[in-house]
């Protein structure tokens, strides 16, 4: 009896522990824990001299505060965060060289407690890298976000009233010199997808005429990714985007 009884309190013990660890991994988090938490290089394949984790334990303590520097006779970099949302999960930073830029961070709370976060690093166009938190670490996801990949002329772009050499003309710069932007969601649980820019490429905001397309000839069209049930679905709208 007595080694019965000795048996289950070291059961009851173990469980009790593995319920205090995992009480300690899945603590409540919010997005200045995320931003420290992310490996150097979800700011760029080899890190970014400005986001390194104690270059980001500085900006925590600065939010808001754009460093006090004259970028007109500024020849280096700076970087600080222009708005932490703690309520809604979304952290904005901007960073300096020779233009600026930005990155977004937000996350999704899924229902089994784990969380998907996505970077977005915006230089009028970019691309989105989604990471899981679970138990108190963070790893890169290739399979949770939405296809940005497979999309098509139209779903950026008006074609019926295009005529065939038009339209192909239009099927060439999407297929070859367009790039899409995203705008991470600070309210609501939306990804938005437009086409972008490129800072200082003239000829990219010339294309179409270059091309031979009028520029009347251009109409819009955007994406929206809604977050249904964890699941994305794409939605076509019509004009630009609000990401201007």
């Amino acid at each position: 009896m007595k080694r019965i009884l000795c048996i289950l309190l070291c059961v009851l013990s173990a469980v009790g522990a593995s319920a205090q660890n995992n009480k300690q991994e899945n603590r409540k988090i919010n997005i200045k824990d995320v931003f420290l938490m992310l490996p150097d290089n979800a700011f760029g394949p080899f890190g970014h001299p400005d986001f390194t984790l104690e270059k980001r334990k500085e900006m925590l303590q600065t939010i808001g505060q754009r460093p006090d520097i004259n970028v007109e006779n500024y020849d280096g970099t700076y970087a600080y965060i222009e708005l932490c949302d703690e309520r809604n999960g979304y952290l904005s930073a901007f960073y300096y060289f020779p233009e600026g830029y930005k990155y977004e961070i937000c996350y999704w709370n899924l229902k089994d407690g784990r969380k998907l976060v996505a970077v977005n690093q915006d230089e009028g166009h970019g691309d989105i890298r989604f990471y899981l938190y679970e138990n108190g670490s963070l790893t890169e996801d290739l399979y949770y976000g939405p296809d940005i990949y497979n999309v098509k002329l139209d779903d950026f772009f008006e074609t019926s009233h295009l005529d065939e050499k038009e339209k192909n003309i239009l099927q060439d710069l999407f297929e070859n010199r367009i790039v899409f932007q995203h705008v991470l969601p600070r309210k609501g649980t939306s990804i938005e997808m437009r086409i972008g820019s490129i800072p200082f490429d003239m000829s990219y905001e010339s294309m179409f005429e270059e091309a031979g397309l009028k520029e009347e000839k251009v109409v819009y069209k955007h994406l929206i990714f809604k977050w249904v049930n964890e699941e994305w679905v794409k939605e076509v709208r019509k004009g630009i985007g609000t990401a201007e």
